[in-house]
């Protein structure tokens, strides 16, 4: 789960909603994307491992709060890693190469023996799989990679911070991405615009999400909508 804490409770958003998003902003770049079928799904479900995990709310007593993702606990986080990007890689071993690389990058400076263990997993599996790619994916790979974390850093920004809001430390500098910042700006609560301009033409995104309270009881579901703008 994504979560975000609010007055009455914590807004959940789970893991896979936000990739499909992800995928909806590479879906909309201005750029060229090839091989561009196995890129956007690669990018549409890199968190499909948390499908499973995300049918309930894991809750951290010591906080007392539901686990986000970035704090939830290693052991069964990198298993669900590892089964998602097998997941991905029996559509396309191209796209499960992508995310691999995309979960093996958390992992560069880990001291931790599973996140250790779990990034040389990964290596591995990317060296077999590179063995098979044509001229346009390894011209590609790196790009395409690039671009994978670049739109999984824009669905996050949505799903960590309230609508109309940049408060998130992450993103209130701007996201990096190929040697330029970029900003939302927000043009009301449900509508927003990329600065500078990255998207070809304008869409409409949909983010499901639960509000849980310290109870523990779902006490409300909906759907973020939001226009993006260009």
């Amino acid at each position: 789960m994504i979560v975000r804490k609010k007055e009455n409770g914590f807004v959940l958003i789970k893991q896979h909603d936000h990739s499909l998003v992800s995928g909806e902003f590479a879906a909309h770049v201005k750029q060229e994307i090839e091989p561009r079928e196995t890129t956007l799904y690669a990018i549409s479900h890199h968190d499909i491992g948390w499908r499973e995990l995300d049918q309930s709310v894991l809750w951290n007593d010591e906080a007392d709060a539901p686990y986000s993702f970035d704090q939830y606990p290693m052991l069964p986080k990198v298993k669900a890693y590892s089964e998602g990007i097998s997941k991905v890689e029996s559509f396309s071993p191209y796209a499960g190469f992508l995310c691999s690389k995309h979960f093996a990058s958390f992992f560069q400076d880990a001291k931790d023996p599973v996140g250790q263990q779990f990034r040389q997993q990964e290596l591995t599996r990317q060296h077999r799989l590179r063995k098979g790619f044509t001229g346009t994916e390894e011209r590609n790979s790196d790009a395409n990679f690039r671009l994978l974390q670049f739109c999984d850093d824009l669905s996050l920004f949505l799903c960590l911070n309230d609508p109309g809001t940049n408060e998130h430390p992450w993103y209130r500098n701007g996201i990096r991405y190929g040697g330029t910042t970029y900003q939302w700006v927000w043009e009301g609560e449900e509508q927003l615009r990329l600065a500078p301009q990255f998207f070809s033409s304008s869409f409409d995104i949909e983010l499901p999400y639960q509000v849980v309270d310290k109870n523990r009881d779902i006490i409300g579901r909906g759907t973020y909508r939001f226009r993006i703008s260009v």
